[in-house]
């Protein structure tokens, strides 16, 4: 240490428990920040990103327009072959949704873009193996590993006692 003190070294049970409490935190975090995209026909640039799909995961849409807008849906294979397109017609005010089913693995790219009016557009991709949520069980397999390791620890310590002498 910088100030010339000493830090006991790191247990296991600790690093169990640091492991174990940062994925279910990651977890939280990685599955909470999902959010709707604003976009318009002014924008210069469509929406546009992807996601590596297995056969049977769907993509679905979700447009809220905020006027009359129209829509233009477009998913595509491994950025070179087009295998949907969709375009919709909504209303002020109107919510429409769309999905996509994958039929076979590999990444797709996706581009969402008004060409009319504006709105909010929703990705969400609905997976068929829940893969995406392996990482709750392994945190709390990690986190009561630690607590366990660090209760046997605490057991097995010698405690330290000053003897008297009876005279």
């Amino acid at each position: 240490m910088a100030g010339g003190g000493t830090a006991p070294a790191m247990k296991m049970s600790d690093l169990f428990i640091l492991l174990g409490v940062t994925f279910l935190v990651g977890g939280l975090f990685i599955h909470g920040l999902a959010f709707a995209e604003p976009l318009s026909s002014e924008d210069a640039e469509p929406y546009t990103s992807g996601a590596s799909l297995m056969k049977g995961d769907t993509l679905e849409f979700t447009v809220d327009a905020i006027n009359e807008s129209n829509v233009v849906i477009e998913i595509m294979f491994d950025d070179d072959e087009s295998v949907y397109s969709e375009s919709l017609v909504l209303a002020p005010g109107e919510s429409a949704s769309d999905a996509f089913e994958a039929t076979e693995g590999g990444y797709y790219s996706y581009t969402v873009e008004f060409t009319k009016g504006e709105g909010e557009v929703f990705v969400d991709v609905d997976r068929q193996l829940l893969v995406d949520f392996i990482i709750y069980p392994l945190g709390a397999i990690c986190l009561v590993f630690g607590l366990y390791k660090r209760k046997d620890e605490k057991m097995g310590e010698s405690i330290d006692a000053v003897l008297e002498d009876g005279n």
